[in-house]
């Protein structure tokens, strides 16, 4: 049986019909070498698809760990939106409460607002500084993910590089 990487023999006669035996024995010997030459052999494919096939798992299981990871995060964005509702609603109640006091007792408690202001503005300050470094580390938080997403679809382009290269060979080498 031929090697699947010579040429078939009607491929031989027709070259000697169109040539003469000489050159057609001389260009199916050059074809013969050139498939030999660049062709993948058998184990070698499977080797690499087998490895394609391991990656493209690997991606997949990674693929899921990214996705949970950001479906925490989201999880997380969402109770800190909980408690600063729940602290924006406190602090709403607070105000109507001290309204009502002060209305009342506007003549006793003029110093009190004054210090009671200062306490607010320090505490508002604080809250500010805290809300300025989340959103820092959100902002830190959101380029590492695009850093990492970035190269994720690099790696996809080149993996996907390689199947087509591959594909190629195996297109060549059957024709």
């Amino acid at each position: 049986m031929p090697s699947p990487l010579t040429l078939p023999r009607n491929v031989r006669d027709a070259f000697r019909e169109i040539w003469s035996e000489e050159i057609a024995d001389d260009f199916t010997g050059w074809l013969d070498t050139r498939f030999q030459q660049r062709a993948v052999p058998r184990e070698e494919w499977n080797e690499v698809t087998g490895r394609l096939d391991r990656l493209e798992n690997e991606m997949t299981v990674r693929f899921e760990q990214v996705d949970d990871r950001l479906d925490r995060i989201e999880d997380r964005l969402n109770q800190m939106d909980t408690r600063f509702y729940t602290v924006n609603e406190r602090f709403d109640a607070m105000s109507a409460r001290f309204d009502e006091r002060f209305d009342a007792m506007n003549a006793r408690i003029g110093e009190r607002f004054d210090t009671m202001n200062e306490r607010f503005d320090e505490r508002s300050d604080r809250i500010d500084e805290k809300l300025g470094q989340m959103s820092e580390q959100i902002d830190r938080m959101n380029g590492r993910i695009l850093s990492m997403t970035r190269w994720l679809i690099g790696l996809l382009f080149f993996f996907g590089t390689m199947v087509t290269v591959l594909l190629a060979v195996v297109q060549l080498t059957a024709a």
